[in-house]
């Protein structure tokens, strides 16, 4: 923390609570936060600042749980942001409500000087939208983009896991305290995003995921970034609350077309219905703030992953075998990028040799490639695209078939293990 004033924007917060609209207003009535404490208790009633609710919470909370709060953080390795830290986000400085206090574990970046983008979807995603979110992040962050996304499961962990594996850094926006065990499944994903970006919460290190955190949360995934985009949001998905929270912040809306005759897309095509802009391409998006930030943005570093092909197709998939892709509609799902997690307990006694079974014959021509890229029971993910001489895209769609069959079995670690 750069200055002794932490402890009075931590008591703040815990007076107005997370995402309140007042910060500004009080810091322009009372001149600053070490005053707004030292007033006398009258003086703050008498304002007319504050509602009844934050009133009990003046009565409630004084300094020492701030200390408390602080002496936790310096344990965990947690940084404490304020608006008065250098660190703090002009950005989020400029939205109707600002944190008072933002908790980092792993290394904040000069994030208004940063070409990013928001990546925001369903949990329940369908492999579809899995593989075009990792695609579409990998290509965003190697052309300079930097992503943020929730933390969560679904479409968020295929934006960090694309982000890592173009090996960028990306951000988590929490909707929950940093030591708060939210969803133990992603644990090693988190520890991956800390390691190459941060983890991001407004709420204090232990507190709880409720379910109006997510509201909470979502404007601060949203403030941080140039633009949103938006895949696979339903009727009534979360990902539209941060699309409102954009739009308010005056921030760019993009949408990844789906199926109109799905419920899965019914929220993204409203979208694009009401304005936002369609994307089909990375490109959609850089051209957008190349002139803002040329110093930034690589074009060639996205347009390297598409063979040098310039042109208005969608290309979130190559092209060495588009045909076989569309008549059998497999697409990935993408492994979680973990590159110094801890591989998962389950043990593999032996890696055998692997003869393929050449009776495979009713897979798609790229899936039968990966499969008898296989020599051992057990492989790495980056093993078959270097033996299968596929692109990356086209592996993933052929290990999701292969899994569909059950045929291999996707492991920790980014590896496959053969089944038959």
């Amino acid at each position: 923390m750069q200055n002794n004033n932490g402890i009075y924007w931590i008591y703040l917060q815990n007076v107005l609570g997370y995402g309140s609209r007042k910060i500004f207003k009080v810091l322009d009535v009372f001149g600053s936060v070490k005053a707004f404490y030292n007033a006398p208790y009258k003086e703050k009633v008498s304002s007319k600042l504050f509602s009844k609710s934050e009133i009990n919470r003046i009565e409630k909370y004084d300094i020492d749980f701030a200390y408390k709060t602080i002496e936790k953080c310096d344990k965990l390795g947690y940084k404490i942001i304020t608006p008065e830290n250098p660190l703090y986000p002009i950005r989020l400085k400029h939205i109707v409500n600002p944190p008072a206090v933002l908790y980092v574990y792993g290394n904040m970046p000069e994030i208004d000087d940063e070409v990013a983008i928001a990546i925001v979807g369903t949990r329940k995603a369908s492999a579809y939208s899995r593989a075009l979110t990792y695609e579409l992040s990998e290509r965003l962050t190697r052309a300079g983009a930097y992503i943020v996304s929730g933390g969560a499961v679904g479409i968020d962990t295929s934006a960090h896991t694309g982000a890592l594996r173009a090996k960028g850094n990306t951000i988590a926006v929490l909707p929950c305290g940093l030591n708060y065990g939210y969803l133990a499944a992603n644990d090693a994903l988190r520890m991956d995003i800390a390691s190459n970006g941060a983890l991001i919460s407004e709420f204090q290190p232990d507190y709880p995921v409720f379910k109006s955190n997510f509201m909470v949360r979502n404007r601060l995934i949203s403030g941080l970034c140039l633009g949103t985009i938006v895949v696979e949001a339903g009727r009534k998905s979360g990902a539209l609350i941060t699309v409102d929270h954009a739009l308010e912040q005056g921030r760019d809306i993009f949408v990844i077309p789906g199926d109109l005759s799905s419920e899965r897309y019914v929220g993204s095509n409203r979208l694009i219905r009401d304005g936002a802009k369609v994307t089909t391409s990375p490109l959609d998006v850089l051209e957008e703030y190349t002139h803002i930030y040329p110093h930034k943005i690589n074009i060639m570093g996205c347009s390297e992953m598409l063979k040098g092909e310039m042109n208005d197709e969608p290309i979130f998939f190559d092209e060495d075998n588009r045909e076989g892709e569309k008549k059998q509609k497999v697409t990935a799902q993408p492994k979680n990028v973990t590159k110094k997690a801890q591989i998962e307990s389950e043990k593999i006694d032996e890696i055998t040799e692997f003869e393929p079974d050449k009776s495979v014959d009713n897979l798609s021509d790229n899936a039968k490639k990966l499969y008898f890229a296989f020599d051992k029971t057990v492989m790495l993910f980056d093993e078959l695209v270097e033996k299968s001489g596929l692109s990356v895209s086209n592996a993933l769609s052929a290990a999701t078939e292969l899994e569909i069959m059950g045929i291999v079995q996707a492991m920790a670690g980014e590896r496959y293990k053969v089944c038959l």
